[in-house]
């Protein structure tokens, strides 16, 4: 079934710029530009304007587009039906995951999976999690890994694969600043009062990310405007840095790495994210996508964060509270 004609309109729509939708298509230029000229004469309308270097979508090109990218979905809904067929085990879906965090989480489970289906392509969408949960909201990816806010915010229907706290990383040198406070759990990791982080210097997560809303929820829940000396979505670069003594950092639990230059510690009042995997509106999952959101969900249930019962404190005594 050939629809590449099609392919080709969502690709320009999408990037908004012929040179790049044909670099994409892996085709030339001039072959792109000669079908668009020879639908839109068929048509007897216009697709898109043209205003320099940007492809501007029509109203009737927006009707076009949704049309293509309908048939395209029953097209992949068919031969993903077909390939559960006699086990027959081929075809591919879309996973849309977080640059860094979401990857862990693939490279992870997609040796296990390619071993039952070698000749499912599983293709990847990274982004930051506003975005992603647009990719998902468009169709564009068949199934996303988010961090989400809280538990009621899940979009379309989606599977709660963990819910996370999300711990603070000091520098050992700011502790003498900072009270810690003895933990009720059975860990080695203490407590620390957002109210005592006033005047501390933060780095934060890149806005539209899941944490940086939490980080900006737990100061503004004390009232506390935070003293944000960086901005990066990088969890192991965050940590260097705070290693480095620059300022602490929050991080998920199981992103924490045990360091003799960090003391890790609970944030009072707790801060959690929710891990979910996400479908698209309409989504109706094979065996071989039901089993990579099974090895997901075995990654999320076994994984046991390093850091609990193996921090080093080289630290004055907790206070008691």
């Amino acid at each position: 079934m050939d629809l590449h004609g099609l392919e080709y309109i969502v690709e320009i729509a999408k990037v908004q710029n012929l040179s790049r939708a044909a670099e994409n298509l892996f085709i030339t230029q001039s072959t792109l530009s000669q079908h668009l000229t020879k639908l839109e004469g068929e048509l007897g309308l216009s697709l898109f304007e043209r205003k320099k270097n940007k492809m501007s979508i029509t109203p009737a090109g927006k009707m076009y587009v949704t049309a293509c990218k309908q048939i395209l979905q029953e097209k992949k809904n068919l031969y993903n039906q077909l390939s559960d067929l006699d086990n027959a085990k081929t075809g591919s879906f879309t996973v849309g995951i977080t640059p860094q965090w979401g990857a862990v989480a693939i490279s992870h489970i997609i040796k296990e999976f390619k071993k039952d289906y070698p000749s499912i392509q599983v293709k990847v969408e990274e982004q930051i999690a506003l975005p992603l949960a647009h990719l998902l909201k468009d169709g564009i990816v068949d199934m996303a890994i988010l961090p989400l806010s809280n538990s009621t915010s899940l979009p379309y229907k989606g599977i709660l694969l963990q819910s996370e706290e999300l711990i603070l990383a000091i520098p050992k040198a700011h502790i003498r600043k900072i009270p810690l406070h003895k933990h009720d759990l059975q860990d080695d990791l203490p407590q620390i009062l957002v109210k005592d982080l006033a005047g501390e210097p933060m780095i934060f997560s890149k806005s539209q990310t899941t944490i940086r809303t939490l980080q900006e929820q737990c100061f503004s829940s004390q009232h506390i405007i935070p003293h944000i000396i960086m901005e990066i979505n990088s969890h192991p670069a965050s940590l260097i840095m705070v290693q480095q003594g620059l300022g602490s950092t929050f991080v998920p639990l199981s992103c924490a790495t045990p360091s003799d230059g960090i003391i890790y510690a609970h944030i009072v009042p707790t801060v959690q994210w929710y891990v979910t995997i996400a479908f698209r509106k309409g989504f109706t999952m094979n065996q071989s996508e039901k089993y990579f959101v099974s090895l997901l969900q075995q990654y999320f249930a076994n994984a046991t964060p390093a850091i609990l019962h193996s921090q080093i404190l080289l630290s004055p005594k907790y206070t008691k509270q």
